[in-house]
């Protein structure tokens, strides 16, 4: 029986793509391009010993408005355990403070210090630099369309994640 499926070419076709069912799948394209945004970031902020939900940790505390915990975590949509694990490893370096809350002893204040505000304004270039490398690829317009298209899938299915964000 003879094949009659057309195959589109893409421009730059990986090689390796012999199981073209895969390249249809969103989420195995999400995850392999997540999977290379990491690596981008390692290799723009290698040394800095910072992973990318560090580096949004710090992004949403850099205004200095201190913020618990659980809605830490959820302002950059990771799980309370995995939040808590953050943090703990952030203040080690000195980079965040704890405090317990006025309002609730048991809830934990978060706050950037001077040296995570210094440190955060030292990687944010290296930081960029990786974010524009995984879209360069992109001319102006497909960046602008991405951009709305990427958000829209998110704030679709944000009750899906495990962590969802902004439902505390």
């Amino acid at each position: 029986m003879e094949n009659t499926s057309k195959k589109t070419a893409r421009p730059g076709k990986v090689k390796s793509r012999t199981y073209e069912e895969l390249w249809t799948r969103p989420g195995y394209l999400i995850r392999r391009l997540h999977q290379i945004h990491v690596g981008l970031f390692a290799e723009e902020c290698g040394g800095a010993d910072l992973t990318p939900v560090q580096s949004a940790i710090l992004t949403v505390l850099q205004g200095g408005e201190g913020m618990d915990q659980l809605t830490l975590s959820t302002s950059v949509g990771i799980d309370r355990t995995s939040g808590a694990d953050v943090i703990r490893r952030l203040e080690r370096r000195g980079l965040l403070t704890r405090i317990s809350s006025e309002q609730d002893r048991r809830a934990k204040i978060v706050k950037i210090t001077v040296e995570g505000r210094t440190f955060l304004k030292r990687v944010r270039p290296r930081m960029a630099r990786a974010q524009d490398r995984l879209i360069a690829p992109l001319d102006d317009e497909e960046r602008e369309e991405f951009f709305r298209l990427i958000n829209k899938l998110v704030d679709a299915n944000n009750k899906a994640s495990r962590a969802p964000m902004g439902t505390v």
